[in-house]
């Protein structure tokens, strides 16, 4: 077992720890400084059968779940990170691993503010002062802590990255800091698309902007999350803590379109999705959409996709 396993468990001093998994995998890059406090190291960790209790400092990091959910308190707040979804966390937040049940699954991935900084220097800066300046003091990266749902790209390659990890099954200490270098970028530029969206909020200050952002996004997941029940504007609303009005308006001007519009769509990839899968009929598809009847489902579906449904061919 490499010098980074132990840590990944109980990287918190003097603080009570217990844990329990039967596959566990980890992969590091040596690329920056090595360290065996999991924080400073540029890692990788993957495991099955996560039951576990431990207080700890955050490093900058990805937790992504692929089985069952992660459970953390963060102060006053309770974080639950469902299937196929990740959370990201900032360096240096104090948190609780609550105990999780037999058959998680969970892969993480820890960044060193060096790479971060290095990653990013490198997308937003003009190759001219990269050149004169190709290497400034670390400064450390601050993202948006959030439950993300609906970054496809990225979760696919968290998918893609856990299948290897797991199929490989043995803990490398000497990994190139290419797989770093991806998911930092990917990260980034996340980053970057949250940034815009919330720019676009019309608010006297950022500590406002990024409450109302916060909001909006939680009202977003509950669609996402709903998407087969009719819901109602003031419904939604109520789960922003906003006015109808305000949160109809603050969703617009952060995504580009209204809740309504956004719901629609959201039904008609669900709607692609299962008649793809070969399973559900039209009428059913229709029915499980929340559709009256099949003409309307139809009429809507090939407004969004360009042909109805009758036509999506079954992979």
């Amino acid at each position: 077992m490499c010098r980074f396993d132990l840590p990944v468990l109980s990287f918190c001093n003097n603080k009570q720890t217990t844990s329990a998994m039967s596959k566990m995998v980890t992969w590091i890059s040596p690329h920056y400084k090595e360290s065996a406090v999991a924080h400073e190291t540029d890692g990788l960790f993957y495991g099955e059968d996560v039951v576990r209790y431990m207080k700890f400092n955050s490093p900058l990091s990805i937790k992504f779940c692929l089985a069952d959910a992660l459970r953390y308190q963060q102060g006053k707040q309770h974080i639950e990170v469902p299937k196929g979804c990740f959370f990201v966390n900032n360096r240096g937040r104090d948190m609780e691993c609550l105990p999780n049940n037999l058959g998680g699954k969970v892969l993480f991935l820890y960044f060193t503010d060096a790479l971060m900084h290095d990653v990013r220097r490198n997308l937003n800066l003009p190759d001219n002062t990269l050149l004169d300046a190709p290497e400034t003091p670390s400064q450390p990266s601050h993202f948006f802590e959030h439950i993300y749902r609906h970054t496809d790209t990225l979760t696919e390659s968290l998918n893609v990255l856990a299948r290897q990890v797991s199929s490989d099954g043995i803990s490398r200490r000497d990994l190139t800091p290419d797989v770093f270098y991806q998911f930092a970028e990917k990260l980034l530029v996340l980053q970057n698309g949250v940034s815009k969206e919330m720019r676009r909020l019309n608010a006297r200050t950022p500590a406002t902007r990024e409450e109302l952002y916060r909001r909006v996004l939680t009202a977003r997941d509950f669609m996402h999350d709903h998407w087969q029940q009719e819901l109602v504007l003031p419904d939604i609303a109520r789960q922003a803590c906003l006015s109808p009005y305000h949160f109809h308006r603050s969703f617009r001007e952060a995504f580009g379109v209204s809740p309504g519009l956004w719901l629609r769509r959201k039904k008609m990839e669900k709607a692609k999705m299962l008649l793809e899968t070969g399973h559900v009929s039209v009428t059913e598809t229709a029915q499980i959409c929340g559709f009256a009847d099949v003409f309307s489902f139809s009429k809507a579906f090939k407004k969004v996709w360009g042909v109805g449904p009758g036509k999506i061919p079954a992979d």
